[in-house]
């Protein structure tokens, strides 16, 4: 339930030695304080919303410390819904020339995912995503377009969800800004655009992080193999972790997963076992960081012939593209430098339906 919130100054000591009502906790908490003092610069708004600070709060959502505080303060923080640059008909620019702002009040619907999350209910194998309306209006059994899929292919969004913690609503309408859950059909992936009307538009993408750790990831028992694979497609479409194989392999081979940190290789398997009842077994890599390959299959051979890939490991991401698993810093920076038409990037977004 709501908890109640009770704020108190620290120079008000009376009130917070009352309170707490052990002295160690107090001179604690006051410890506590002086330290963040000195450590974190003062909240400043204006660089709050030019995403240049982020507030920090401290609670617990399992003791219910603190939620209702956050939400409340979230409240107060938040601003009215702005509009986003997005690219018409899906037509690839890093110049913000080629895009056009489209504000809230824009006639037609158009939204981003976000987030992409599977298995909520483990009855029915549920998956939604995540929208944030950003223009126009939702309206329950609309139908949209999608910024990766071809033009002429539509979605219908039979329903919607308002999500709050473990409470689910129905929605018939949503206006921008505010965020709303979709089936997933399978084709929706974080950074994907919904939109309505007649021409393609995309909103920029949302990068994923680069990964740091590697490793492969087995089934230890044959007949779950089917549950194993169920598990694994979507947790990979959730953006848990992120899918390589071998160059050459179709499908069959060893699957591999790269993250930032080894807590997302532990969330993985607890959550094999728990929702989809399915032990795994996971062998580290010594790799240390991934570079997807800009200049595809054709620069990777070209670089190998020059023997300059000696160390360096040539796996494919999901859709096949080109990427290299280095272990340490200095051998990515310095094939870079000798072999520019590898063209190496940290991350890559999905690519499109049409490709």
């Amino acid at each position: 339930g709501k908890a109640t919130v009770v704020q108190v100054p620290l120079d008000d000591t009376e009130t917070l030695q009352q309170m707490i009502d052990n002295e160690e906790l107090y001179e604690k908490l006051l410890e506590d304080a002086e330290l963040l003092d000195e450590l974190m610069e003062p909240l400043d708004m204006e660089r709050v919303l030019a995403a240049e600070q982020s507030p920090l709060f401290f609670g617990s959502a399992m003791t219910n410390f603190g939620v209702q505080l956050f939400l409340d303060k979230f409240l107060d923080m938040g601003t009215s819904p702005v509009g986003r640059l997005a690219k018409q008909n899906n037509k690839p620019s890093d110049n913000d020339n080629d895009q056009q702002l489209i504000p809230p009040e824009h006639e037609e619907f158009t939204g981003f995912i976000f987030k992409t999350q599977a298995n909520l209910d483990p009855k029915h194998r549920d998956r939604l995503a995540y929208v944030r309306v950003v223009s126009g209006t939702y309206e329950k059994g609309m139908k949209v377009g999608h910024s990766r899929s071809k033009p002429g292919k539509k979605y219908n969004l039979a329903q919607a969800q308002a999500l709050f913690g473990n409470d689910r609503s129905s929605v018939e309408r949503a206006y921008p800004g505010d965020i709303i859950g979709i089936n997933n059909p399978g084709n929706f992936a974080i950074g994907d655009t919904l939109f309505t009307g007649t021409g393609k538009l995309a909103f920029p993408g949302i990068p994923s992080f680069s990964p740091e750790r590697f490793c492969y990831i087995r089934s230890p028992n044959p007949s779950d193999y089917k549950s194993f694979r169920k598990g694994m497609d979507q947790l990979l479409d959730e953006g848990a972790v992120q899918a390589l194989r071998q160059r050459n392999d179709d499908g069959g081979g060893p699957l591999m997963l790269a993250a930032v940190g080894q807590l997302q290789f532990e969330v993985v398997q607890t959550r094999l076992e728990n929702e989809y009842k399915v032990k795994s077994i996971m062998e580290p890599l010594s790799y240390t960081l991934a570079r997807w390959v800009g200049g595809g299959w054709e620069a990777v051979d070209k670089a190998d012939e020059d023997g300059k890939l000696f160390g360096i490991m040539i796996v494919q991401d999901r859709w096949g593209r080109p990427v290299l698993l280095f272990r340490n810093d200095w051998k990515a920076a310095a094939l870079q430098e000798e072999e520019k038409s590898l063209e190496l990037m940290p991350w890559a977004e999905p690519p499109s339906f049409d490709d």
